[in-house]
């Protein structure tokens, strides 16, 4: 699994940091680390039960070993693996040279009769690319009416004869991610994009992957206290830098 790969590549990282602060917000979770790194994962808030505690272990998290912590990304219980990833994201998601701050849309290098796919509707993206290509395929896993998206299920009918696909990092978090891969290897471009994207190109590359684009968290306190007000991907952005990566 894909996960299994990310956890194996950054673990040795990890060293002997450990958890410095954690907040599970209603939009997105942040893990804050001793050496410096801060990285966030989706919250999925329909997924926390229907009891006062979502966390059994809450109050017992600061000091985990960062090492401890990654490998809760593996989790089938998304507030746990939420957690994970945004640890693998604290140590992983740091400036590199070949980063760019370039449109997402213009990036992938869309064609007027291209097929265009995205697992998981990314609305600003959706309006920038609807003249720029063909016949567009819109997955989710619940389906507002008259949105015109697909449910997930039609991923193995329509996903295979998509040109270019864009992935939400969140695929990670539900553990969706390498089967849904398996239905992008005819694609010319597949985006994994969201705050939750671990630029990692060496491990992404070998699945299909060919652009990432994910954030830096560059205000880590600033971030913590959005992150703890219920705050989203808008409400980050002085928190937070976007970025793309290449993968090949």
């Amino acid at each position: 699994m894909i996960i299994d790969e990310l956890i194996s590549y950054i673990e040795p990282e990890a060293g002997d940091q450990v958890v410095k602060d954690i907040r599970i917000g209603l939009g997105y979770t942040c893990v804050e680390l001793s050496g410096g790194g801060c990285g966030l994962a989706y919250t999925f808030r329909r997924d926390t039960g229907h009891t006062c505690s979502v966390l059994g272990t809450a109050g017992t998290l600061l000091g985990m070993p960062a090492a401890e912590m990654l490998t809760w990304a593996k989790s089938d219980y998304r507030i746990r693996a939420a957690l994970g990833l945004a640890t693998i994201n604290a140590l992983m998601n740091r400036e590199t040279g070949d980063m760019t701050r370039a449109n997402v849309a213009d990036a992938l290098k869309l064609q007027d009769q291209d097929t265009f796919g995205m697992v998981g509707a990314f609305r600003p993206i959706l309006m920038q690319i609807r003249s720029s290509v063909g016949k567009i395929y819109v997955f989710e896993e619940e389906i507002e009416e008259d949105s015109g998206f697909y449910p997930s299920e039609d991923i193995p009918s329509y996903l295979p004869n998509c040109d270019v696909i864009v992935l939400t990092a969140t695929s990670l978090i539900n553990h969706t991610i390498d089967s849904i891969l398996e239905h992008c290897r005819g694609a010319r471009e597949v985006c994994l994009t969201g705050p939750s994207t671990p630029m990692c190109p060496s491990v992404f590359s070998r699945h299909g992957v060919t652009l990432l684009a994910g954030s830096i968290v560059t205000r880590p306190d600033l971030a913590l206290e959005i992150v703890s007000q219920g705050g989203g991907t808008r409400n980050l952005r002085p928190a937070i830098e976007h970025v793309l990566q290449q993968t090949r």
